[in-house]
C-alpha cells in the first residue's frame, strides 16, 4: 500500500508555499535500460553521462533517476514527461554553467517551478517547489568511509560527530552529509564551497533545512530560504511509470 503523507512548519496564519516531494524506488528484477538504444527521451549530455557508467545495475538507476525527474515535472507543468528538458543556470560563485538546473523550454506566461533531485542506488529524491530548494538523499555509509571524511568537514561538525556514540555514528554521518549536500544544491554552488566552510548541526544563517522520513538505511533532508514556511507532501509513486525496453 502506498500514501500521500502531508505536514508543514508553518506557524498559524503564516502563508504556506506547497513542496511536493517524491521519494522512490526503481522497479526491482528487470533492467531498465536497452544498451544498444539509450532512451531517446535522454538529451545528449544525459546519453554522454549514461555511456560513461560502466555497471549495469547504476546505469538502470541513472535512467531511472533522470525519468522520475520528468515523470514528476511533467506532472506538475501539465506536460509529457519526454518533452522536459534541462539547463544549468550560472553558478553564483563562478559563473559556470554548472549551477542550479532549470527547465529549458518553460512555458511563456506561467511561473517557473524550482526543483531539485537526488539518487543513491536505486532511491530516487525529488523534490519540487515555488521558492529555492535542494534536497538530498544518502544511505548510509561504512564506517571506514565516516572516517575517511570526517577531517573534511567544519571543525564543529567534526567535534559534534566524535561526541555521536559509535552505533549511531553512520547513521547521523549520512544525517549530517544530507544536510550539506540539501544546501549546495539549494544554493547552487555545490560540496566544494560549503564542505568545511559551513556548520550545518545547527540551521544556517538565512536558510531553512528539514529532515525527511527516508527508507530504512537511508537519510534524506531538503533545503529552502529561511523565510518560506513549507507545507509539504510527501509521495511514494511517480505520476507516470518508466517505459522499459521490450
Amino acid at each position: 500500500m502506498t500514501h500521500d503523507l502531508k505536514w508543514s512548519d508553518a506557524p498559524p496564519g503564516e502563508v504556506l508555499d506547497p513542496v511536493g516531494i517524491w521519494i522512490v524506488r526503481a522497479p526491482a528484477g528487470q533492467r531498465l535500460v536497452n544498451d544498444e538504444a539509450p532512451p531517446d527521451w535522454l538529451d545528449e549530455k544525459e546519453r554522454t553521462r549514461l555511456a560513461g557508467i560502466p555497471q549495469p545495475a547504476a546505469r538502470d538507476a541513472y535512467v531511472f533517476a533522470h525519468w522520475a525527474l520528468r515523470s514528476v515535472l511533467g506532472s506538475s507543468l501539465d506536460r509529457s514527461p519526454r518533452s522536459v528538458g534541462f539547463l544549468r543556470q550560472p553558478c553564483p560563485g563562478c559563473g559556470g554553467a554548472h549551477g542550479r538546473p532549470a527547465i529549458s523550454d518553460p512555458e511563456p506566461g506561467r511561473e517557473a517551478v524550482e526543483f531539485s533531485m537526488s539518487h543513491t542506488g536505486d532511491h530516487v529524491a525529488i523534490a519540487v517547489a515555488e521558492a529555492t530548494i535542494g534536497i538530498d538523499i544518502e544511505s548510509w555509509p561504512t564506517p571506514e568511509s565516516v572516517a575517511d571524511y570526517l577531517p573534511f568537514l567544519h571543525p564543529r561538525e567534526q567535534q559534534w560527530l566524535g561526541n555521536v556514540p559509535d552505533d549511531e555514528l553512520v547513521r547521523d554521518f549520512a544525517r549530517l552529509w544530507t544536510r550539506k549536500e540539501a544546501m549546495a544544491k539549494a544554493t547552487g554552488q555545490g560540496m566544494a564551497a560549503i564542505m568545511n566552510r559551513l556548520d550545518l548541526t545547527g540551521q544556517p544563517l538565512g536558510w531553512r533545512v528539514r529532515q525527511l522520513l527516508a527508507p530504512p538505511g537511508y537519510e534524506a533532508s531538503f533545503a529552502v530560504p529561511a523565510s518560506v514556511h513549507v507545507e509539504v507532501t510527501m509521495h511514494e509513486v511517480l505520476p507516470e511509470v518508466m517505459p522499459v525496453p521490450a
